[in-house]
């Protein structure tokens, strides 16, 4: 058996974003108990000291750090999950920011988490980012899409879509998780089907494989990063917090699928060990 990384395994699009969506609502209120108001990786490099907050925030400010984002820019955070990253960057950088996801519990979280920090320079919508219906030609500055794009059924679709919402010389911040091979055959294969079909990942495609995407749709690469090795302390840090609950609090909070998920992390953590999984972080602009 072969399988090339870039195409989707699962072929239902419809399909595997309602399994997409199902989990987000059943699961966001448990991984927020757990994991806090970001649920992505954190920047953790060689300082071990950092707390979990820190360690995603000092992520978060890299990030924005690279994007060079000023006060009144018009950013949209596409795959916002609970809308972290997005109340964090109209909070700290003035920027005003939508966040967009597929997820109604999401949503509504993160509604109801900017009311209570007073950040008015942010919203949220329930919105495809393969589509971005309310969004439109030439309107955005910037794009931030942290971890969302391994769940995109069609990773040229959605740059597609982002080059026609950026203004000319916005810029797109694609950090996600990406294969170590274009293609895996045998055992590998075996292995990389059974770790997307645990995350809902149609496919994850390589670091190679995005940079050239990216230029295929007129993006200027100015920076392309593999950030594995300090991102993946964040695997041990999760399932840390994780192993601090029974395993009936775990179901109460995110139900059997939630509890599978927790388990299935394991296989994450091992493959980013091993080297399968890397770490991807692009910075790419529209030309003025």
């Amino acid at each position: 058996m072969k399988i090339k990384t870039c195409q989707p395994i699962m072929q239902d699009r419809e399909e595997i974003t309602r399994v997409i969506t199902d989990f987000w609502n059943q699961t966001s209120d448990g991984w927020r108990t757990i994991w806090g108001p970001h649920i992505h990786h954190g920047f953790y490099a060689d300082n071990s000291s950092l707390t979990p907050l820190e360690a995603q925030e000092l992520l978060i400010n890299k990030l924005a750090t690279s994007l060079e984002i000023a006060p009144q820019d018009k950013i949209l955070d596409a795959g916002c999950g609970m809308g972290g990253s997005s109340i964090y960057l109209a909070k700290n950088y003035a920027a005003h920011v939508t966040g967009i996801t597929i997820s109604q519990k999401q949503a509504s979280i993160a509604i109801q988490d900017a009311a209570y920090h007073r950040v008015s320079n942010v919203s949220f919508l329930i919105e495809d980012a393969l589509r971005l219906n309310s969004f439109k030609d030439n309107s955005l500055d910037i794009i931030w899409s942290l971890e969302s794009c391994e769940q995109f059924y069609d990773k040229s679709l959605f740059i597609q879509q982002a080059y026609r919402v950026l203004r000319p010389a916005g810029k797109l911040m694609l950090a996600t998780w990406c294969s170590d091979k274009e293609e895996y055959e045998g055992h590998h294969a075996k292995q990389y089907k059974k770790l997307c079909l645990a995350f809902d990942l149609p496919c994850m495609p390589t670091i190679e494989y995005y940079n050239t995407l990216l230029c295929s749709h007129a993006f200027r690469i100015s920076q392309s990063h593999d950030w594995s090795k300090e991102v993946m302390k964040s695997w041990d840090v999760g399932l840390s917090l994780a192993n601090a609950y029974s395993v009936i609090q775990l179901i109460r909070m995110g139900g059997w699928r939630g509890y599978r998920f927790i388990k299935q992390a394991r296989l994450m953590r091992e493959a980013f060990r091993l080297g399968r999984v890397r770490y991807g972080v692009f910075i790419a602009a529209k030309p003025a």
